[in-house]
């Protein structure tokens, strides 16, 4: 499932749920309304997976064993704008926008297994693959750890979470990407589990960067006794702060690394979906 625009009326999000055999079948769900909208219609998504909604544009792109084609588009003008082909898309699960991708020296970031990425207008990406990760975690010492587990951008700076409690910014320098942590006033307060986790950085409707955490637990059902912690970094002091209560506001989640913050006006408060 992935938050995708605002219901412009109540500015709850729209939500658009992706499936068939290669997720490339679409519909949006509208929370306010509780109506469900078909998009069998819309051509340019025939045959394409969702990577991702940013600044209004979706980020599609075709299975790799199709032709990996990949795109940017924008539902409300739909404008189109052309990327290089992403081969192996399944590596992929995240993806991230630097800026809105009309403006200059905007950069795309796909994330997963390895990380791909380039300047819009580039005619073809830039691919940290498996194996330089594993040289970078043999010299730094951690193998093992240093999965990148999460990316976002907030406020002109592009943030990743690795493992197992590293909080870095991401630059692009050249054909290189350079993951720099960020020094902590304070040990990081975000536990390190040993079961099965996932973890999203996402921006709230109070501009502040949120990590949540979720941890599953041991059981046939991984959704029995899952257990959600969100956590308030904060960028000027570089420390985080746990928020036992989210307050009058919803957050969603969706499986790609994607998250959105709202104010609860249509929607349960502190509630997490």
């Amino acid at each position: 499932m992935e938050t995708k625009g605002i219901n412009r009326e109540s500015k709850t999000p729209l939500l658009m749920i992706s499936h068939g055999e290669s997720v490339e079948k679409h519909l949006i769900y509208n929370p306010s309304e509780k109506s469900v909208r078909m998009l069998n219609n819309v051509s340019v998504l025939n045959g394409k997976k969702v990577l991702g909604s940013l600044y209004g544009w979706l980020v599609l792109v075709k299975p790799a064993d199709v032709d990996g084609d990949c795109c940017l588009f924008n539902p409300i003008t739909e404008e189109k704008i052309e990327l290089p082909k992403l081969d192996d898309s399944l590596t992929y699960n995240q993806c991230i926008l630097t800026k809105p991708p009309t403006e200059p020296d905007c950069y795309i970031l796909f994330n997963g297994l390895e990380q791909s990425f380039c300047r819009i207008g580039d005619e073809e990406y830039v691919t940290r693959t498996l194996e330089q990760q594993e040289v970078e975690e043999q010299e730094n010492g951690r193998v093992g750890f240093d999965d990148l587990r999460t990316i976002a951008s907030f406020q002109g700076t592009t943030y990743g979470f690795m493992d197992p409690d590293k909080i870095v910014t991401i630059h692009f320098v050249g054909n290189t990407i350079e993951f720099r942590q960020i020094p902590m006033v304070e040990p990081s307060v975000i536990p390190h589990s040993s079961r099965a986790y996932d973890i999203w950085l996402i921006e709230s409707c109070d501009g502040e960067l949120l990590v949540v955490q979720r941890v599953h637990p041991f059981t046939k059902n991984c959704y029995d006794g899952m257990d959600s912690t969100v956590f308030r970094f904060d960028t000027n002091r570089m420390s985080y702060a746990e928020i036992e209560n989210i307050g009058n506001r919803t957050i969603f989640l969706s499986g790609n690394g994607a998250g959105y913050c709202c104010a609860s006006q249509e929607t349960k408060p502190n509630s997490i979906y």
